[in-house]
């Protein structure tokens, strides 16, 4: 019984998955020190900028208040400059204190503060700065509350203890949303687009896993050596290879879409209407998604022929599909968690250069209007697509297409396949 249990353990203990293993590990590692240096400078002081056009005692209370709380990059009293200059320190929000700021409070009214914001992205961790500048907007409104008391101010209690109250404009990738603030735009954008990653990531596995099982099988059962006798060129079967994974993948494609589409729609009128901001998809639109998505899988797919023809047998054609697996796990995280705009440049080009990463950020960018970056990660999908096909061909005309991943050593010669 132990040693059957041993047995098992060793087989499925490979040196493959081993590695693999590790190289995950490795991997959760180096996002958890990405994410966690992104949430660190996402948590320093906000970057902000405030116009105070009453120039009264209170409003200066507030403005005092901003100054220590935040780091303020304009004080003055034009708009314009304002976002010019938190725009260059890629800041959260400008602040204004419109004129009878005073007046309103002393003549028993909630006076208001005007916050527009400068929403940089729209992943989960791009929202840290909003709470931050949120929490600015609260000391600040604590802080003139303990002054009215201190003062024995014969006001209204509600007004002594919320004196402030505040109306949000947000700005984001040039389209002016009012009455909106980050949170309200992110909660919409992310109602429709968070769970897409996952269900790609779910279609590149078990894609890429029935293709490089399929290659397992088919040596495991000389299927493949049967065929390679036959008189039939070794390019037509890998074209005949390509041409029905690429069929498998237009089928799982068309699949997707007639979910996400039915999808989109359905949650449409749930959280609110992005089509009221200016967010909307069109006939276009859906047809560079299925574009990004088709060529995503074609070239999952294609390395997925790729690392079967490395295949010995069906077990060892399992542990192949790790480095797909994990190049979309990768893909997955990293387009929930962070906005692709707000990326540093490398990860911005590492995340590119997996081509499963541009269908997953697909809608989400060309709901902002970023055609060129989706129209590139189709291009570039395709590429690495032809690029595949190209080494496919070249290695179904070498040895390795029937030894596979095996090595064995002679004896009194080194090592041979």
């Amino acid at each position: 019984m132990i040693t059957l249990i041993k047995k098992e353990v060793r087989e499925l203990l490979s040196k493959s998955a081993l590695m693999f293993f590790a190289l995950m590990a490795l991997m959760f590692v180096f996002l958890g020190q990405t994410l966690s240096s992104t949430i660190e400078d996402s948590a320093v002081k906000p970057v902000i900028g405030i116009v105070d056009r009453d120039g009264s005692f209170y409003s200066a209370i507030v403005a005092g208040t901003v100054e220590t709380a935040a780091e303020l990059v304009y004080s003055g009293l034009d708009e314009t400059d304002a976002l010019v200059a938190v725009e260059a320190r890629s800041g959260a929000a400008v602040l204004t204190i419109p004129e009878g700021f005073q007046a309103a409070i002393e003549s028993g009214e909630q006076a208001q503060i005007h916050v527009l914001w400068l929403m940089q992205g729209a992943g989960v961790i791009d929202s840290i700065p909003t709470g931050s500048v949120q929490a600015v907007l609260q000391a600040a409104t604590q802080a003139l509350s303990s002054f009215l008391i201190e003062q024995h101010t014969q006001m209204d209690a509600d007004i002594i203890l919320s004196p402030i109250s505040t109306h949000h404009n947000t700005l984001f990738k040039g389209r002016m949303i009012e009455g909106a603030t980050p949170g309200v735009v992110s909660g919409m954008l992310s109602m429709r687009t968070m769970f897409i990653p996952v269900i790609i990531m779910m279609l590149i596995v078990m894609g890429s896993s029935s293709v490089i099982s399929s290659m397992g099988l088919e040596k495991e059962n000389r299927t493949l050596e049967t065929l390679l006798t036959l008189p039939v060129k070794r390019s037509h079967i890998v074209i005949s290879k390509i041409v029905g994974s690429g069929i498998v993948g237009i089928f799982m494609g068309a699949i997707y879409m007639v979910g996400f589409v039915s999808y989109f729609n359905a949650i449409g009128g749930q959280a609110g209407s992005l089509a009221d901001y200016g967010f909307s998809l069109n006939i276009i639109d859906y047809l560079l998604i299925a574009l990004s998505l088709f060529g995503a899988l074609l070239s999952a797919l294609c390395g997925a022929i790729i690392l079967g023809l490395f295949a010995s047998n069906y077990r060892s054609a399992q542990t192949l599909t790790y480095p797909l697996i994990g190049l979309a796990m990768i893909s997955m995280l990293m387009t929930m968690m962070l906005d692709f705009a707000t990326l540093s440049l490398p990860l911005k080009t590492l995340v590119f250069l997996i081509p499963f990463t541009h269908p997953m950020i697909a809608m989400k960018e060309l709901l902002t209007g970023n055609y060129l970056l989706v129209a590139a990660g189709v291009v570039y999908c395709f590429a690495v697509t032809a690029a595949l096909v190209i080494i496919a061909t070249r290695i179904f005309t070498t040895d390795r297409v029937v030894l596979g991943m095996t090595f064995k050593r002679r004896k009194g010669a080194g090592v041979s396949q």
